[in-house]
């Protein structure tokens, strides 16, 4: 163990199950540094399976086997992949006391995500194909057979958040060049989106290692298997480097039994000893006296809980509706209805945070950004543009009173379950038609293009709040509807990173989201 508290102030990269990530200057250079941490959704399938939190955060076995698994992971993969795919070097690890928690300093990697469908990307879903096809399932493969079971979920068997444990570094004659980033789990692996690979693969291996698969290692599987490729291994990486990783793989097999053989009562005692909650005398003597232990986590967990319906969540809601300026509310909705300019700048307020939000991700070139940023405050973005911003409005009024009028007259008795579930189904189709309707009735009097395509996608839910950007893309061609198509691209990509659990940025739900909205775009341009 090291002290690698002492540097410059770190500066926040990104966060995950398991820990936040921080990039941090050292005399050496710039490091990543992982401070493990404790999700509260991670929490509790932690303590369902194991009776405590992320052991990263408190084991300090279980941190030297991260270490060292990556340590082998990084020949071994070099072994497998040549430069195509590398894994993120640690260098040392420590506990952080500012945090209360175990810290791991890897590799930073000048890299990023794979890119999003978006209206200057003519990539088509290559970087994608490349790192599923080409460096998942064939490094998937490589876990297994070598005894990484566990790994094998971080890798993204079955579960489509593993992909933005990936970045990309380079492209190097004619390939990329991937970076592994992230080898430690945030939560077992029991909960793949393929419900096939839980009972084909995570449930065997759980029996066979008697336990909830978290970054397991099969040691004799791996011994048998560097034992197996041994003549391949040193020709390709070296006699020197294969002894390195057979001494590594020793102090992982120390380090693994020590913190598998853990009972769930002596973690939960030392995690309380780590976060200093006990004291050395304390933990001492509740080691000798099991009952008492268990009768006070059973009261500590009960009044968690009660605290936290009782009294923490009913202060956050009070305090949350102290905060909102109802006078303010009232004006903005006033002024919503009576002037054009103001909905016309609620759309482009809009798109303009997103447009911020995907050049922030990198997903869009700065040039590209000010394009979409020039082609917002044009004149020919106007009128439909418009009729986004109105139908953003009141989706926003019509939510509110889905969430607060509604269910009142509901438990009022003023409407029954059929109007209720009436309102819910067909409540954002409607008030879309008659605003639609009454603008092609004062189209057609003008005389110019009717919005039938807005009429017909306002009538589907939820997908319905993109009616007039599919009116702006069936409208335009070319250069012209590249807002419009930006607008698609975002809704469906922002419904990919809010599916619980299996979404998120960076992952295949978004993924899968995003090229929905590329085939729509596609569709209406063809036509």
């Amino acid at each position: 163990m090291v002290d690698i508290n002492k540097d410059s102030q770190p500066k926040l990269l990104g966060a995950g199950r398991s820990g936040q990530v921080f990039l941090v200057n050292t005399p050496e250079g710039n490091i990543a540094r992982k401070i493990f941490f404790e999700d509260k959704i991670a929490n509790l399938i932690h303590y369902f399976f194991f009776g405590v939190p992320n052991p990263y955060v408190w084991n300090q076995n279980a941190l030297s086997c991260a270490y060292y698994r990556r340590k082998i992971l990084k020949q071994l993969v070099k072994y497998w992949f040549g430069f195509q795919l590398r894994v993120a070097d640690a260098f040392a690890m420590g506990w952080n006391e500012e945090f209360k928690a175990y810290q791991l300093d890897t590799e930073f990697i000048q890299g990023r995500h794979v890119q999003l469908h978006q209206p200057f990307n003519q990539n088509q879903g290559q970087e994608l194909h490349q790192l599923v096809d080409h460096i998942m399932l064939p490094l998937q493969k490589q876990l297994m057979k070598s005894g990484f079971d566990g790994l094998v979920w971080q890798a993204g068997k079955g579960s489509p958040t593993a992909l933005n444990n990936f970045l990309l570094e380079s492209y190097i004659d004619g390939e990329y060049v991937f970076v592994f980033i992230d080898c430690e789990s945030g939560v077992p692996a029991l909960f793949p989106l393929n419900f096939l690979t839980l009972f084909s693969f995570y449930l065997p291996k759980a029996f066979q290692h008697r336990a909830a698969l978290f970054d397991n290692v099969d040691i004799n599987k791996l011994k048998q298997y560097l034992v197996e490729e041994k003549v391949n291994l040193e020709n390709k990486l070296g006699i020197s480097e294969y002894l390195e990783i057979i001494e590594q793989v020793e102090h992982l097999e120390y380090a693994q039994k020590k913190w598998k053989s853990m009972t769930r009562f002596h973690s939960s005692i030392k995690y309380q000893l780590h976060k200093g909650k006990l004291t050395e005398e304390q933990a001492n003597w509740f080691a000798k006296n099991h009952l008492i232990w268990y009768i006070r986590e059973s009261g500590r967990i009960l009044w968690l809980i009660a605290k936290t319906l009782i009294i923490s969540l009913p202060l956050k809601i009070f305090s949350n509706l102290r905060k909102i300026h109802y006078q303010k509310l009232i004006w903005q909705f006033f002024k919503f209805l009576s002037s054009q300019r103001y909905r016309l700048k609620i759309a482009r307020d809009y798109v303009s945070n997103r447009v911020l939000h995907w050049q922030q991700r990198g997903q869009l070139q700065p040039e590209a950004a000010d394009d979409l940023f020039r082609r917002l405050s044009s004149e020919n973005a106007g009128a439909y543009l418009t009729d986004f911003g109105v139908h953003l409005g009141i989706k926003g009024l019509f939510k509110a009173i889905e969430l607060l009028i509604i269910p009142l007259l509901y438990s009022a008795g003023l409407i029954n379950e059929i109007v209720l579930l009436i309102w819910l189904a067909a409540g954002g189709p409607v008030y879309r038609t008659i605003y639609t309707f009454s603008r092609m009735l004062s189209e057609a009097r003008e005389n110019r293009e009717l919005p039938w395509v807005a009429l017909l996608v306002g009538l589907i839910p939820t997908f319905g709040t993109l009616a007039y950007p599919c009116q702006m893309i069936y409208s335009a061609t070319g250069k012209k509807s590249k807002l419009a198509q930006f607008i698609v691209y975002d809704f469906f990509t922002t419904l990919g990173a809010k599916i619980p659990a299996w979404g998120g940025e960076d992952t295949l739900t978004e993924h899968f989201f995003n090229n929905c909205g590329d085939k729509i775009v596609r569709w209406f341009k063809d036509r």
